[in-house]
């Protein structure tokens, strides 16, 4: 069973999220061969479709696990999209809703799709469902810059595209997640860090959170080839860091979050091996308060290091230290 609870910023507060992945079909690009060069999530979906009545019972089994708690986000993910109807039909949406809906802890409900599958009325008949409750809808906009969601990620949509959704959700009562990824494949350390700024800049507007998702190398990848034959690096931690003091100091009212999944291993973002866990540890401690003490005074002596690659704009291939 894929479901499971961890400390969280819930609707802007310190509390518990539960995460759960739901057995559906996965997302359509990859099953048409046009998946995003990074993920591999899609490859995992069952075999045999699980029919929706079993994934409603699914939900309601998943949801045992936060009685008792007291701010609880649940977040949920399907390795594609949850407004895709060939993934879930609108009544499972609408039964899975109702679910949440009855639960007085339940203060956050985030789902996730792809830009062109947004669509005002299936947004808003669950708007309506959970009524007062924090509801966002995320959205995997990895980059601002299409070429660079072209050529390093294979993305399949644009911004534009981004924009028009979240005016959809916001206009139909829900909030936007925006997904960013920290350094897609081609680009060099100080590239990646300034192209999630200036993502963050153009997004901002149309965003309410933003999640930093910090690249790790999943098998059966582009990105992981590139990785076994040492032309590509996953993002130094100090890269994570960095970008977050930016992001909550230049956009203090939005929510700034970042899980670096992998961290301290080496296809997960890390550093120089001996600070990899008390940095992870400040950047999740940041992410559940939304509070920048977490990231102040943080030091190694391995992040000279970082600085002269970031400086110099060095790229992966011309020096693989870790």
């Amino acid at each position: 069973m894929t479901y499971w609870t961890s400390e969280d910023n819930v609707a802007g507060e310190k509390g518990v999220a539960l995460f759960i992945i739901l057995p559906t079909i996965g997302c359509y690009r990859y099953r048409i061969g046009k998946a995003c060069y990074m993920c591999s999530y899609p490859a995992s979906a069952p075999k045999n479709p699980w029919s929706q009545e079993e994934i409603v019972r699914y939900v309601e089994k998943a949801l045992k696990k936060i009685e008792g708690k007291e701010r609880v986000a649940v977040r949920i993910f399907t390795s594609g999209s949850f407004l895709d109807n060939s993934e879930l039909k609108p009544e499972t949406r609408k039964k899975i809703f109702k679910l949440l809906a009855e639960y007085n802890n339940i203060k956050e409900i985030v789902i996730e799709s792809r830009s062109e599958l947004v669509r005002y009325d299936a947004v808003k008949e669950l708007a309506d469902i959970v009524g007062d409750k924090h509801f966002e809808v995320a959205i995997g906009l990895e980059t601002a810059n299409d070429n660079i969601a072209d050529v390093s990620i294979n993305k399949g949509n644009t911004f534009k595209q981004f924009v028009k959704a979240s005016e959809e959700i916001r206009s139909a009562g829900a909030k936007v997640k925006t997904y960013l990824l920290l350094k897609p494949i081609f680009l060099s350390e100080r590239d990646g860090i300034e192209d999630i700024k200036e993502s963050i800049k153009m997004a901002a507007p149309y965003t309410d959170t933003f999640s930093i998702n910090v690249t790790n190398i999943q098998k059966g990848t582009t990105y992981e080839r590139l990785w076994e034959k040492n032309e590509y690096r996953p993002p130094w931690l100090w890269s994570v860091v960095e970008v977050l003091k930016w992001a909550k100091k230049t956009y203090p009212k939005k929510r700034i979050l970042s899980d670096p999944v992998g961290a301290g291993s080496k296809r997960g973002p890390h550093n120089c091996g001996e600070c990899d866990k008390m940095i992870a540890d400040a950047i999740r401690k940041f992410s559940a308060t939304q509070e920048l003490k977490y990231l102040k005074n943080l030091d190694h002596k391995c992040k000279a290091e970082w600085s002269y690659i970031v400086q110099e704009g060095i790229l992966d291939w011309q020096l693989i230290t870790y």
